[in-house]
């Protein structure tokens, strides 16, 4: 019985880690979103209004119970998931990378007569920016879902099956994990699992979470608080308002930019050309290594 629990090491077996860790979630979520109601007088365990939507995200109960796991469990320092000491240069490039590709995506749409620019860019509409909905759905999610999945996920995976499969069963469950959100397809789960790729290479070759963090904050601040594009199948208000019509396979219908298959080539070219350069980078590095031994 207890090898159903434990493997030949004694470890508790990765997948029941990743259901308690994930029920811990849920019950923190659960309990202080009650306390919160009772606390502001809500009507309902999930009162949608105000700043008290922040406080019942579960994703900051994901970074809570992954900082404990790390820390207290595992006894392993922060650093270990990809949380080392601040990378401003990484952070930067991974946030302007983000701002640049769901741009590009935009234009190819627009190219394509299926998105429409509507008002002036010089009068952006500071005004109906829901600054804790941009907490939620860019910073929150951005940070949290990046250290849960690219961070802890990732990290306890490869360290028992490797990293190939740890990056392949991460990104999948990260699609999954959107299943719920309005418009949720077979595209827009192909995408997410692309991107999540994409957040994986990123996290594996600079050593640390924040440019993909960095990119997840941005892709989600840009389609939803800049264009005023769906995010995921969540409408928000944006700065500008970019309506997209036409063919869903074009559009991503109700799930947005994530459910177009102009999105999918975009990604699916852009992991290639990322794989590619890993590729030629550890060539280049052989080729180094094994002139140096020659001349020696």
């Amino acid at each position: 019985m207890q090898f159903l629990f434990r493997n030949r090491s004694g470890q508790l077996r990765a997948g029941w880690e990743i259901v308690a860790v994930t029920a811990a979630i849920a019950v923190l979520t659960v309990l202080v979103s009650f306390g919160v109601s009772l606390r502001v007088g809500s009507k309902g365990l999930f009162d949608p209004d105000g700043w008290v939507r922040v406080f019942k995200s579960t994703a900051i109960y994901s970074f809570i119970i992954v900082c404990y796991t790390v820390r207290v469990v595992h006894k392993r320092p922060l650093s270990s998931i990809g949380l080392s000491k601040p990378d401003g240069k990484r952070f930067a490039g991974g946030f302007a990378g983000g701002a640049l590709l769901l741009t590009f995506i935009l234009l190819v749409l627009w190219a394509l007569g299926t998105a429409a620019f509507h008002g002036s860019w010089s009068q952006p509409r500071f005004g109906q920016l829901d600054a804790a909905d941009i907490v939620i759905t860019a910073l929150l999610a951005g940070i949290c879902e990046e250290v849960f999945f690219r961070g802890y996920l990732q990290h306890l995976l490869a360290s028992r099956i490797g990293v190939p499969a740890a990056v392949g069963i991460t990104s999948i469950l990260f699609s999954l994990a959107h299943m719920a959100n309005p418009g949720y397809s077979w595209i827009s789960a192909l995408n997410i699992v692309i991107i999540a790729l994409i957040f994986s290479w990123m996290t594996l070759r600079t050593g640390n979470l924040y440019a993909a963090v960095a990119l997840h904050i941005s892709w989600n601040l840009f389609q939803g608080y800049i264009y005023g594009v769906a995010v995921s199948g969540n409408t928000p208000k944006g700065l500008y308002s970019v309506s997209l019509s036409g063919n869903p396979l074009l559009t991503g219908g109700k799930f947005g930019l994530e459910g177009s298959i102009v999105t999918t080539l975009i990604l699916i070219i852009l992991y290639t050309a990322l794989l590619l350069l890993s590729y030629h980078k550890r060539s280049t590095d052989m080729q180094r290594r094994n002139s140096s031994i020659s001349v020696r």
